[in-house]
């Protein structure tokens, strides 16, 4: 029951973190693509750093034009860079990637300021389609001398290799977190229809247990009334016949409650009041109902409950109704000259726990059938044919159990016997009364 409460501030609060996270991205990744841009810049450096230091070793002692022109197109091989080459400190061209510019001369201001500088140098610039470039140079030096400069141009279109696979994830996780919104709205929307749809359903079933309990206790105030006029009460066949009635309109009121508290439960309105119970006599009294139709059907009945009263912590009008659904079950399905066993008692492993445990004979229940029994109106094929009902019982049994942090227990063995348990928290005992002190004594006595 908490589940179906919670399922939908669950879905809102998944939805806005969605929104939260979408409206983060669109925020953030702006910036982060600059940081992944000024990472791409600064690992461009490095690379023309590299690339000036294998320079050198190319052109000192002497000119080595074929490892400067492998190297320059090495450094070209990188989809990142537009353009690589060698200066001379004039700014005649040693090596370029484009071969056709060899022997040229770069007397552009980027190529100057870079042959002026002593370090290496990053500069940016707009080219004649007004395309965003970057000039990276770095000076070729060996030991104190300088042998030429390096240069490598990138432009914002390769650049964007470099920045692609940010750009990728950035655009997944947006594209995650849009669509996840509908999804989540749509969703909500069911819950909702849910909602509203469980709120017929259990106004429905408010208003029809209304009037069937009303109808009930007419029935049942009838019957008392004939009973109490029947001018011949020795009439054992008459008096068989006012125990069944006396039953069965118990059994519709138990029906009927069932109904009613699902509706609750459904509605999240029921709540269970704890308080002590004393469960032996709320088991007695529900057994003595019951002896009327288990002598009818020729039932073999033991009850085994112990000498003190066992009191537990739990709301009586819950408790009665579990094990009246349990005991009528039992009854109800038992088959003509069976039998029935109602044990209570105190676990002597667990001493704070008091178990509930009844069992009847005849068919048992299949394997497959174990745990669909607490669903809502679920009923075995053989529990269909052997007795009428609704499937409610075991189901809002169990509800009720969960709502005193416990639960119902199900034994059974195929074509042999059925049995059905839980345990209830044991009421702890009053504490002692404090002795009085022997200055309180003589004051009571002043």
């Amino acid at each position: 029951m908490k589940i179906k409460q919670y399922r939908e501030t669950i879905v809102n609060v998944v939805l806005a973190l969605s929104v939260v996270i979408l409206l983060v991205i669109a925020g953030v990744s702006g910036l982060i693509v600059d940081s992944a841009r000024r990472a791409a810049l600064e690992a461009m450096k490095q690379r023309v750093a590299m690339f000036s230091a294998r320079a050198g070793a190319a052109l000192f002692p002497s000119t080595d034009h074929f490892a400067l022109h492998f190297l320059v197109n090495t450094v070209k091989l990188d989809s990142a860079v537009s353009t690589a080459a060698v200066l001379r400190q004039d700014g005649a061209i040693l090596s370029h990637s484009d071969p056709e510019k060899i022997g040229d001369t770069d007397s552009g201001k980027e190529s100057e300021k870079a042959r002026k500088a002593k370090t290496a140098l990053l500069q940016e610039y707009r080219d004649a389609e007004d395309r965003r470039c970057y000039y990276f140079s770095g000076p070729i030096l060996v030991g104190p001398r300088r042998l030429g400069t390096v240069v490598v141009t990138a432009t914002e279109g390769t650049l964007d290799e470099l920045l692609g696979p940010t750009r990728q994830r950035l655009g997944f996780i947006l594209l995650a977190a849009l669509a996840a919104i509908p999804v989540l709205l749509q969703l909500r929307y069911l819950l909702r229809a849910e909602q509203r749809a469980t709120a017929i359903k259990s106004a429905m079933m408010r208003t029809v247990s209304h009037e069937f309990n009303n109808a009930i206790t007419v029935l049942d105030t009838s019957v008392f009334m004939l009973h109490e006029t029947e001018p011949d009460r020795k009439d054992r066949n008459r008096a068989a016949l006012y125990a069944t009635l006396k039953f069965e309109t118990k059994s519709l009121s138990r029906y009927v409650k069932n109904i009613l508290n699902e509706a609750r439960m459904e509605a999240g309105r029921f709540k269970v009041e704890k308080k002590e119970l004393a469960l032996r006599d709320l088991v007695s009294r529900i057994v003595n109902s019951m002896e009327g139709l288990m002598r009818q059907k020729d039932v073999t009945f033991k009850l085994e409950v112990p000498g003190e009263p066992l009191p537990v912590e739990a709301d009586p009008e819950a408790m009665s109704l579990v094990i009246s659904n349990l005991m009528g079950n039992a009854v109800k399905y038992v088959p003509r000259g069976g039998s029935v066993l109602v044990r209570l008692s105190q676990d002597p492993a667990r001493p704070e726990l008091v178990s509930f445990y009844v069992e009847n004979s005849g068919h048992g229940i299949a394997p497959e059938d174990m745990k669909k029994l607490k669903r809502e109106f679920y009923r075995t094929e053989d529990a269909k044919t052997a007795a009428s009902g609704f499937g409610l019982g075991l189901r809002i049994s169990n509800e009720m159990l969960r709502l005193h942090d416990s639960e119902l227990h199900i034994y059974s063995e195929f074509g042999k016997y059925s049995a059905f348990s839980f345990s209830l928290p044991a009421a702890k005992p009053p504490a002692p009364p404090v002795p009085e002190q022997e200055s309180d004594k003589e004051k009571k006595k002043a």
